[in-house]
């Protein structure tokens, strides 16, 4: 008897006491215009011989919206930092604790678009097509494209013909960073907006909502890092070494849920951290809350 008692213990014992209901949640991504709304740099080549002036004007424009994330968690944390951020479990040996989510999504992705020099610069449900792509990087971030030669990317046919030759592709479709039919934002008034579903996520009645916008890198005086992302990585993703090129596709670094205050920067938009999901005697989702991002982080780091 003292031996099952025992087994009973080691078993029961150390339970999570919250009962794992694993599903779709459903929300909407509600994020200010006002995000999007940057001071943006034009590369201007009047004599066409690769020498470029730069032009600076305010803009909006949805392609400078970076890939937002969001996640379910217990509860969120007021008080320990300048934006409402997701309570952290314990702290041992210093450092940022872990925030341990239900489960998480993303408005867009991280995304390779064939060219190194856009490397970690790139978010899917942005751009309609290729001379979307290559419009944005000229006249919003400064920098023109250009191929591992050197030499300046002018046409989207020119640009189409590389990324399947890179990606041994045959459609368009086949470009995940490109495609009116998938770009993620609609207006609605002042506020761009999307749907968004965490899939195979722990469900808990009253569970938070939270998420944030990481925003493109933008520098009149510093040209060249326009357009990267922190919850980016240089060194992830696939390797390449072929031809005159040797580089790494990047990709994103694996606990931005877990730990989003190492990557909040200058510029980035914080949701306000008041948004719950309720669900009823069954576990199905009684409404489709909104999740606003109402906090403009302007704090240097």
């Amino acid at each position: 008897m003292i031996a099952l008692q025992t087994l009973v213990f080691l078993v029961g014992g150390c339970a999570n006491p919250e009962v794992i209901n694993d599903g779709d949640v459903e929300a909407r991504v509600v994020i200010p215009k006002l995000a999007a709304t940057r001071t943006v740099v034009s590369a201007i080549d009047p004599d066409g011989d690769g020498v470029y002036q730069y032009e600076t004007r305010e803009l909006t424009d949805v392609r400078l919206l970076g890939p937002v994330y969001v996640g379910a968690y217990g509860a969120i944390d007021t008080i320990s930092f300048r934006y409402p951020h997701p309570t952290m479990g314990p702290i041992i040996g210093g450092g940022i604790g872990d925030t341990f989510p239900y489960g998480g999504e993303t408005v867009g992705r991280l995304d390779f678009a064939c060219y190194e020099l856009v490397s970690c610069k790139v978010t899917t449900g942005r751009f309609k097509d290729y001379s979307d792509l290559l419009d944005h990087f000229r006249n919003n971030l400064g920098i023109p494209m250009k191929d591992g030669f050197g030499s300046e990317v002018v046409s989207p046919e020119a640009m189409r013909a590389w990324c399947y030759d890179y990606f041994s592709a045959t459609s368009d479709t086949e470009m995940s960073f490109i495609g009116e039919d998938v770009l993620d934002f609609t207006e609605d008034g002042d506020n761009y907006v999307a749907d968004i579903t965490l899939h195979h996520t722990n469900r808990v009645d009253g569970m938070s909502l939270w998420g944030f916008m990481d925003a493109p890198e933008l520098n009149v005086d510093q040209i060249d890092v326009n357009g990267a992302f922190t919850t980016c990585g240089q060194t992830y993703g696939r390797s390449v070494d072929e031809y005159n090129s040797e580089f790494t596709e990047g990709g994103s670094f694996f606990d931005i849920l877990n730990r989003p205050s190492t990557y909040i920067q200058y510029e980035d938009w914080v949701s306000d951290g008041l948004t719950t999901v309720a669900f009823d005697a069954d576990m199905v989702q009684t409404e489709v809350p909104d999740v606003k991002f109402t906090y403009h982080h302007q704090e240097e780091q």
